[in-house]
């Protein structure tokens, strides 16, 4: 139980009901404090957004989430733990991940049967590259954790700042480590605008390389072939949290405002805060006066709110103004042009990309599809194709499409890092808390564990659980075994190989042949492949 014991009552205000958000009101209900939850939307949740969907083959309809999806039972263990408490039951799903190029000129993806599922890779010198580097990638990017527990460290012992590593930029980190452009292109990249909801050009590079490899040491993600955690989905929706939160609350001493925009936060000479509000029902903008703020918004929302008052002080306006989001378009739809060609190759998340930039010009850029009848379990000869895609290359074909929704996620970059590890010099600090998914790593458990623990540190509530900070969830940094280091050493020779096999095929005859094979290589497998599908 982590708690600060009793707490005289307060009336507290928390913005946003988000995951962040209902976290907060939650705990609070361990408490005799008066809360008011203030949402701008008419409805709650924020990317916890769970739509009906139509079938149109029988006519019967189903929910399905369009925002947070999934979680793992490694990385979310204090939202796990709520679950289980609240009764609102998981069902195991997979997490699957692949790439489409140019409407299925390019297509693969991680399943076994999905590795060459376009069967002319199998003779790709440079997709056996991006494999090679896949591997070594897992293997050596762990070195990056290492260095960072070091210079944290020696940052602790001298009290002096981070090291100019801790914020290096994965794209340099790259660069600096020789990988291919097949590697960047066709999976590092990819996976980081997928995860993360990012540009898959400058901002992907731009992403800090210890958070990145971090996050996925976390995820598994650089397990090769080690076992991966559980993967687990809500049946009937995300949103059935957010209803078990609100009908269980106190409604005495719980207050919920929808669709009501906080426009001013101000705090006051005798220490409290002045919340201005307004909502179409009662007219025009109207003040209430609180005892603490929780902001659990997205990081960028919160000094438009501060600052016209003047409420923020330097240090608030100097780290809060690091945090960015990105806009992105969701479409619920069934439109299976936007899926990988090869049936092969379809997994839970599909990345989609083009060769050229696509005429929507969506601002996050990063295109993905989402197969719903996948991750929630929707049989499709039930309900058709449920497809959820992210920043689509195209708009999906007007009669397929039941829904559209716009979410904002994280921005990473090297200031916003640096920003977050400064946080905790304006929490709770002249009644003000900031909470949010943006506070870490940017997913459902941070947001969600942030809430908590603004409730709990700032203002006594109490959990009926204990609370566990996953960002070290497998520890600061792996143990390699003997294993490790001998395929370790296999790898640095087998890199030296290649790096002359590519000196000698870039020689001019040499490329030129070998141009003409892949040309009559790819003319004959394209007409194989159109054959078959006709």
């Amino acid at each position: 139980m982590l708690s600060l014991g009793s707490e005289k009552p307060k009336k507290v205000a928390i913005i946003g009901s988000g995951c962040s958000g209902i976290a907060a009101a939650w705990a609070l209900q361990s408490t005799d404090h008066e809360v008011h939850l203030f949402e701008k939307q008419e409805r709650l949740g924020g990317h916890t957004n769970t739509c009906t969907w139509k079938s149109p083959i029988t006519g019967q309809t189903t929910p399905v989430d369009t925002g947070f999806i999934v979680m793992n039972t490694a990385t979310y263990p204090n939202f796990i733990r709520f679950l289980e408490h609240v009764g609102v039951p998981t069902a195991p799903t997979q997490m699957t991940f692949g790439v489409s190029r140019d409407g299925g000129k390019f297509e693969w993806s991680g399943n076994p049967e999905g590795i060459f599922a376009q069967r002319r890779n199998i003779f790709s010198l440079r997709h056996w590259r991006m494999i090679f580097d896949i591997v070594r990638f897992n293997l050596f990017a762990l070195d990056l954790l290492r260095e960072d527990d070091e210079i944290q460290a020696g940052s602790r012992a001298s009290g002096a700042a981070n090291g100019s590593n801790a914020y290096k930029t994965i794209g340099t980190y790259l660069r600096e480590q020789g990988y291919s452009q097949a590697f960047k292109d066709d999976y590092l990249i990819p996976m980081t605008a997928a995860v993360w909801s990012t540009s898959p050009d400058k901002a992907s590079l731009d992403f800090p390389a210890i958070t990145l490899v971090r996050f996925m040491w976390n995820h598994h993600l650089l397990s090769t072939i080690a076992a991966r955690p559980l993967w687990l989905t809500i049946p009937g929706g995300s949103k059935k949290y957010i209803d078990a939160v609100i009908n269980n609350a106190d409604h005495k001493k719980f207050k919920l405002h929808l669709h009501t925009a906080v426009q001013e936060v101000r705090r006051t000479k005798d220490g409290r805060c002045r919340v201005v509000f307004s909502d179409p029902h009662t007219g025009p903008p109207r003040p209430e006066t609180f005892d603490h703020v929780i902001f659990a918004t997205h990081g960028d929302e919160i000094l438009p709110m501060i600052m016209p008052s003047e409420s923020a002080s330097p240090l608030e306006e100097s780290i809060l103004s690091n945090f960015k989001t990105t806009k992105n378009i969701a479409y619920l739809h069934s439109d299976l042009s936007l899926m990988p060609r090869r049936r092969q190759a379809w997994t839970a998340w599909n990345y989609l990309t083009t060769s050229s930039p696509s005429q929507l010009q969506h601002p996050a850029g990063v295109s993905l599809t989402y197969d719903m009848n996948l991750l929630q379990h929707l049989p499709e000869h039930k309900f058709g194709n449920i497809l959820v895609t992210l920043n689509p290359p195209h708009v999906p074909e007007s009669g397929t499409i039941q829904g559209k929704y716009i979410y904002h996620h994280p921005l990473y970059t090297p200031a916003a890092v640096r920003a977050q590890k400064e946080l905790h010099e304006i929490q709770n600090v002249e009644g003000f808390s900031y909470a949010g998914a943006w506070t870490k790593y940017g997913f459902h458990e941070d947001g969600f564990s942030s809430g908590l623990m603004a409730a709990v540190e700032h203002l006594g509530a109490k959990l009926p659980f204990a609370f566990e900070d996953s960002t070290f969830s497998r520890g600061s940094r792996p143990e390699l075994s003997l294993a490790d280091h001998i395929v370790r050493r296999i790898i640095i020779v087998m890199q030296m190989v290649i790096g002359l096999l590519e000196i000698v095929l870039a020689i001019g005859p040499v490329a030129w042949v070998l141009g003409l094979f892949y040309e009559a290589h790819d003319i004959l497998v394209d007409q194989y492949e159109q054959k078959r599908r006709t």
